[in-house]
């Protein structure tokens, strides 16, 4: 016999209760007959019918998706899984969610899945991508039959006729039409642009259309599909969902890169519209016209400007200006010889004057006279410098005269200058 611990009790019963599918994932229709908000948030409420109650806790971050306040008395369906809070031994339903009693069962299911792919990040808006601003192809999945595929071709024709349109047929309603547009999805995939080798790049397809006409709650059942919502979200190529009417929402539509209110709408939001680019080509053209016109002048100005200076520097005219101050600078060096030879001539002319003036001819041309000693050939400055008897020479200014010494006379000293011509 084994004897059990009160927690190996309440751990054998979790066990069993978190294994069975049907308690982990449960539905009750009840009604509240009391709750209690804790100030954490939690809310603690009780269900019951006619024979039996069911404790109930929904925590904070599944209470804020309550779309009014519970009140006792309400009838209500809830979700969620059952389990054991062992420290009250409680049996309890772990809600998840809480809605009015009538709605109906494919609205309770949107909400569940909702929450919980929302709650996955599936949603998030940080990881929606652009659409390419001039796609080449677009892929559409819808179904082949329908008015869809046509009112997209011809808005796309008036539109971006430079497109291409690549439809995958699938079901966009019943039981096969969940499976069906996730491998529509799948085969547009395989021609994403980061799929394709560079030389099959022309094939590659920019975005991805998905729709469908517009139905009852129950014919868009497809698009609320978790497998759908999943395919959109690991799609390598962005999706627009089309599915509808405006006023249509679907699981498929909160995953989308963009929702558009109709297919038709589609076709407008992911191509450029072909006349307002004519006009924006014709804007541009004629603005780079005038770009090119004002740029085309500005060069012409610049290069007669360039020639303007080219010309002002040119070797030629370098050369021009160099032989004017050639013959600027020789006309001047003339004139400055002329000075100098001039001046020098002046110079020469006075000291020829001066010598002349110096010069021992003139002298003797007044009526002086050298002598010379006939035997030593010296000049005889003093009468005391020869003898009686000795022999001289006399030269005058023309000619000589050989003469002999008769008499050496005492040298007179001068007469003192008189009073008058001190």
């Amino acid at each position: 016999m084994r004897i059990f611990e009160v927690a190996d009790v309440y751990a054998q019963a979790r066990a069993l209760l978190r294994r069975d599918p049907l308690l982990s994932d449960l539905w009750v229709r009840g009604e509240i007959a009391s709750v209690t908000y804790a100030r954490s948030g939690h809310i603690y409420f009780c269900l019951r019918d006619e024979t039996a109650q069911l404790d109930c806790v929904m925590f904070r971050g599944d209470a804020r998706y309550l779309k009014a306040r519970l009140e006792a008395g309400q009838a209500v369906v809830a979700h969620g899984a059952i389990d054991l809070y062992e420290a009250r031994s409680l049996f309890q339903l772990y809600a998840d969610l809480v809605e009015q009693e009538g709605v109906g069962a494919w609205r309770l299911q949107f909400e569940l899945l909702y929450r919980r792919l929302e709650a996955e990040g599936l949603f998030a808006a940080e990881r929606k991508r652009p659409l390419p601003a001039y796609p080449r192809r677009i892929g559409l999945a819808t179904s082949a039959t329908g008015a869809v595929r046509h009112d997209i071709a011809r808005v796309l024709a008036r539109r971006y006729p430079l497109v291409e349109l690549v439809l995958v047929d699938c079901a966009v309603q019943g039981d096969d039409a969940p499976q069906q547009i996730v491998a529509a999805l799948q085969r547009l995939n395989e021609f994403a642009p980061c799929r394709l080798p560079s030389q099959r790049q022309h094939e590659a397809i920019d975005v991805i259309i998905l729709a469908r006409g517009g139905g009852a709650p129950e014919e868009l059942a497809a698009f609320n599909d978790e497998r759908v919502a999943r395919a959109i979200f690991a799609s390598a190529i962005p999706v627009v969902s089309a599915i509808g009417h405006e006023t249509d929402y679907t699981i498929a539509d909160a995953v989308a890169d963009l929702r558009a209110p109709t297919p038709s709408a589609a076709a407008e939001l992911v191509t450029p519209d072909a006349r307002a680019l004519r006009e924006t080509l014709r804007g541009y053209r004629q603005r780079l016209g005038a770009a090119a016109q004002a740029a085309v002048q500005a060069l012409r100005h610049a290069t007669t400007a360039q020639q303007h200076h080219l010309l002002r520097h040119s070797p030629r005219v370098q050369l021009a200006r160099q032989r004017q101050r050639v013959d600027e600078l020789d006309s001047r060096a003339r004139l400055l010889m002329r000075q100098e030879l001039r001046t020098r001539a002046a110079r020469v002319e006075a000291r020829r004057l001066q010598l002349l003036a110096l010069s021992p001819e003139t002298t003797l041309a007044r009526g002086y006279a050298l002598c010379y000693d006939a035997r030593r050939g010296t000049v005889l400055t003093a009468a005391d410098q020869v003898t009686p008897s000795a022999s001289i020479v006399v030269r005058l200014y023309r000619g000589s005269l050989q003469a002999h010494v008769e008499q050496v006379m005492p040298s007179v000293p001068s007469a003192a200058p008189s009073h008058a011509e001190r």
